[in-house]
């Protein structure tokens, strides 16, 4: 490695650290003062960069803080290297490109990695027009081997970015747009009406309500589908707010509009989201890794409401479960579908009990919830004649089998359009 090339990681966790804090850029610099360095959180809604980093995104003591991002600093007022949500972007638009060539190689291990897990259909939920031209470069060559939906971000930072020309085939399927409302739960940026414990703040809040509103307009009025990343409860009114506005304004047949993670709902919320029928997609895999952060950070009358499938699914909103990789450990479904009925952490202590659902429901919002936000019920979802023939078989089945055994099971062999595409060589279980 030549001096001055950029060293970047991700995947770190400050819950799983001895002191409980973020790195900073001090711990980075001990790693290196001649390489710029970037450190992205397990969420994705943090980054911590190091001493030479900041220096090449010209971030100082005056820097002020960009619109929906926060630049954390110490009680002198200087940088701790500590970035959250859009203030990544400051330290990012640095950092050298991949190449297509490395995109491509990262997105066949990344299906490689699914059809092992019986995933046959996966969501890249946040696109811009370089990652677009790759997923369409993969597709002419036949190399998806995966069901792949796009959902194209409207904003990153300050880039706006156009709405995309739609494409729809079997394998490849772009007509959402993503967008960002609020940042993490296990960052303590999620936008919340009550403060965070330990750390104090109500989150933040990416948009102002009249960009989102325009943006959001635009994408609504070409036919787009809408995705929106939203949290806490600040969030979760700025969202629905902005979507009753326009389909008020233009009316949809079915309206596959939806929520990421919708993680901090009222019963007003659900109410409303279920009115307009607004869906959901949301991930229980969530509460094994980060159980012990929600309880660390979240309001004490929050932990009922977090995650709230039983209560979406009473008030009849249509639910996807997910895994929201790569930012858990294990993006196993098999977990997903133990957490979404046993709501335990690690530890085995479970958080917000009430909030469990059955088996039968967890698989279905794993297949056809699915499914259903990405509009294509009619081709996957289920085991019917005349639809796709996306399978995978499991050793055991998992509505019998007890639901502290489920993790037991794997995946034998998984098939795409009745094509065996992964097959299981060794049994792992003898």
């Amino acid at each position: 490695m030549e001096l001055g090339e950029w060293v970047t990681g991700g995947g770190y966790n400050e819950n799983f650290l001895p002191e409980k804090r973020h790195v900073t850029r001090y711990d980075l610099d001990q790693a290196s003062t001649q390489h710029p360095m970037q450190l992205v959180h397990t969420s994705g809604h943090v980054s911590v960069a190091n001493s030479l980093a900041l220096k090449i995104a010209g971030i100082t003591r005056d820097t002020p803080d960009p619109q929906g991002g926060h630049i954390v600093r110490d009680e002198n007022g200087e940088p701790t290297g500590v970035l959250e949500e859009n203030a990544m972007t400051l330290v990012m638009q640095h950092i050298p490109e991949i190449t297509e060539e490395q995109m491509a190689d990262a997105i066949r291990a990344a299906m490689a990695h699914q059809l092992t897990l019986g995933i046959t259909s996966a969501t890249d939920p946040a696109v811009d027009p370089f990652h677009i031209k790759v997923y369409r470069q993969l597709e002419a060559a036949g190399r998806l081997t995966v069901r792949i939906n796009l959902l194209a971000e409207r904003r990153n930072g300050d880039v706006i970015f156009p709405l995309p020309e739609k494409y729809v085939s079997d394998t490849l399927r772009l007509d959402g747009v993503k967008f960002f409302a609020d940042g993490g739960m296990t960052t303590a940026t999620a936008a919340i009406r009550e403060a965070f414990k330990d750390v104090g703040g109500h989150g933040i809040m990416i948009y102002e309500t009249e960009q989102l509103a325009d943006l959001m307009w635009e994408s609504h009025d070409a036919g787009f589908h809408i995705a929106t990343h939203a949290n806490g409860e600040t969030a979760l009114e700025q969202v629905i707010s902005v979507y009753e506005m326009i389909t008020e304004r233009k009316p949809r047949p079915v309206l596959r509009h939806r929520i990421e993670h919708f993680a901090l709902p009222d019963p007003e919320h659900l109410e409303r989201l279920a009115r307009i029928g607004g869906m959901v997609a949301t991930q229980t895999v969530f509460l094994p890794a980060m159980g012990p952060a929600y309880r660390r950070y979240l309001p004490d009358v929050c932990i009922p409401r977090a995650y709230g499938v039983r209560d979406m699914l009473d008030a009849g909103i249509e639910v996807a479960l997910s895994t929201d990789a790569p930012v858990v450990p294990d993006d196993n479904p098999l977990l997903g579908l133990k957490s979404a009925v046993d709501r335990k952490d690690h530890a085995g202590v479970p958080l917000a009990p009430n909030q469990a659902i059955t088996m039968e429901e967890a698989l279905y919002a794993y297949t056809m919830g699915g499914a259903i936000l990405s509009g294509d019920q009619d081709n996957r979802g289920s085991i019917t004649a005349g639809k796709w023939a996306d399978l995978v078989i499991l050793s055991g089945d998992p509505v019998t089998t007890p639901v502290d055994d489920l993790l037991s099971l794997y995946v034998e062999a998984t098939y795409v359009a009745g094509q065996c595409v992964y097959r299981l060589s060794t049994n792992p279980g003898g």
